[in-house]
């Protein structure tokens, strides 16, 4: 497990966070006040390296394995006769220009549909998750977000997962808190990461002994909360997505702030390389 240590962040760096937060060359008091000597963040692709190869490819997320990347997220849709593809859309016509449906192709179609980059065919097809779980083993984290609530495809996914022996090198992103107990009796040793950004949500996915990541929303929390993620010794999960990606990407401390107001131990990002490089300069990242 990778945990770092949840210190309660204090109302009064809140009051400060507000008031400077509307300059993008606001000074910050020293970040790492929220983190020990010893912490560290892990950074989580957001669909791979898609800044220089297609979302959901293979190249992807060699390039993430290349950069020492540590966690990479890939969106898992199931095909016409049941294959678990990478692919975040019900629609191939984002990725691949047709306006065929995943679900209405067998995976062996899925060579007639290059994916785009650019807008550019590119010679890269749709992987299936069992590629790509060959390609990871032993070389990286895989954070496997299924667009769809249906415990028959996690069966599937689980199976795999099982056969190239993989269970510690992934994490399951879990909308629907109600499947916690069913995909944990499946396989107990994969980790099972519920998207909690409601109090209801927090609390039922803290009832569970056996949960050790959750994902928050990107907010303060109340030191009662903190405490008790940090007495259960649980990761968190924190997205930069949107709001903090696109603070970073205009110059405005997007990921400073991001770290200010949230203790994390791991971010998801669309931009893992200047992820990368801010963690570094921080000592928050090897």
């Amino acid at each position: 497990m990778f945990k770092s240590s949840l210190i309660p962040l204090c109302f009064s760096w809140i009051l400060m966070l507000i008031t400077v937060s509307g300059s993008g060359n606001s000074s910050y008091p020293e970040s790492r006040s929220l983190y020990s000597p010893e912490d560290k963040i892990l950074i989580a692709a957001h669909r791979g390296i898609h800044s220089k190869f297609p979302e959901n490819s293979i190249p992807a997320i060699e390039e993430c394995i290349k950069m020492g990347i540590d966690i990479v997220e890939i969106d898992i849709r199931e095909t016409k006769d049941k294959v678990p593809v990478l692919m975040h859309d019900s629609s191939l016509f984002r990725t691949t220009g047709s306006h065929k449906k995943i679900s209405e192709l067998e995976f062996t179609d899925l060579k007639n549909y290059p994916l785009l980059f650019d807008e550019d065919k590119t010679e890269h097809l749709i992987p299936s998750l069992e590629q790509v779980l060959q390609v990871a083993e032993k070389r990286i984290i895989l954070n496997l977000d299924y667009k769809q609530d249906d415990l028959e495809a996690f069966k599937r996914a689980y199976s795999l997962i099982t056969k190239f022996d993989m269970e510690k090198q992934v994490i399951i992103t879990l909308n629907n808190l109600e499947l916690i107990p069913e995909l944990y009796s499946l396989n107990p040793d994969i980790r099972i990461m519920p998207v909690a950004f409601s109090w209801w949500k927090i609390n039922m996915a803290t009832s569970y002994d056996f949960l050790d990541i959750i994902q928050l929303y990107h907010r303060p929390y109340s030191n009662y909360r903190i405490h008790k993620l940090e007495e259960k010794e649980i990761d968190i999960w924190v997205n930069a997505l949107q709001k903090y990606d696109r603070l970073e990407k205009s110059g405005r401390n997007g990921f400073e702030k991001l770290i200010y107001i949230k203790k994390a131990d791991i971010i998801q990002t669309d931009y893992p390389e200047e992820l990368l490089v801010f963690l570094r300069e921080k000592g928050l990242h090897d």
